[in-house]
């Protein structure tokens, strides 16, 4: 089991009320296996991705990734598990302005201290159909293009898991078609588990298991 969660919970005070974001969660996921998280907007989703991936902390309950509590941990110790062990696809790409293509993709390698950053990094770009494009700069790059350098940035850092936030939201249909291919056909190739959250029932379909949550809670 790469990642099990035990009736999480997420409070938070608003204007001196408690709401309740996340209400007793349990899920788990086997390695090399696939989850989507579908539910309308304010369901709770990217809550429990942060939570999952071990950005934010539950206010009860228990996470475990590769049998580490994370529910237990400092910031600082989750952050030393999601550097060995997390990868992550936002809906904004979240590309560094001021580094290429080639770059983007390294840095998290180089971070890691991976011997030959730069040819991972360019057959990992290649895979995505990007190795015209290894020196242009985000801002040279379509939305399409973008998120596809960050699908050759998650995968190419080998981690246990892999979250994808709403990865196809901001392209068009048939950029996000692609995409949702593009992540399939690298996961299919990996060793690694992958968590979509997403609107997008079709790029859900794909996945080994589907939760749909409202108001915080498993339908």
């Amino acid at each position: 089991m790469i990642i099990e969660a035990r009736n999480l919970s997420k409070k938070v005070i608003f204007n001196d009320q408690e709401i309740t974001i996340l209400d007793d969660i349990s899920l788990n996921l086997q390695t090399a296996s696939s989850l989507a998280v579908v539910g309308p907007s304010g369901s709770g989703k990217s809550t429990l991705l942060g939570i999952l991936a071990g950005l934010d902390s539950p206010s009860s309950g228990e996470i475990f990734i590769n049998q580490k509590p994370l529910h237990l941990l400092s910031e600082e110790e989750r952050a030393a598990i999601r550097k060995e062990s997390v990868a992550f696809v936002f809906q904004n790409f979240e590309l560094l302005s001021g580094l290429n293509a080639l770059e983007n993709v390294m840095l998290p390698l180089e971070l890691k201290n991976k011997k030959d950053a730069k040819n991972i990094a360019i057959n990992y770009l290649e895979k995505v159909g990007m190795q015209n494009r290894l020196l242009h700069y985000p801002q040279n790059l379509s939305g399409g293009e973008q998120q596809r350098v960050a699908i050759a940035r998650a995968f190419a850092c080998e981690a246990e898991v892999l979250f994808c936030d709403e990865p196809t939201g901001n392209l068009d249909s048939n950029n996000s078609e692609m995409i949702a291919d593009l992540i399939f056909d690298a996961f299919q190739e990996s060793s690694s588990a992958l968590i979509i959250v997403t609107h997008d029932l079709s790029l859900a379909n794909r996945c080994d298991q589907k939760i749909e949550l409202m108001d915080g809670k498993i339908l």
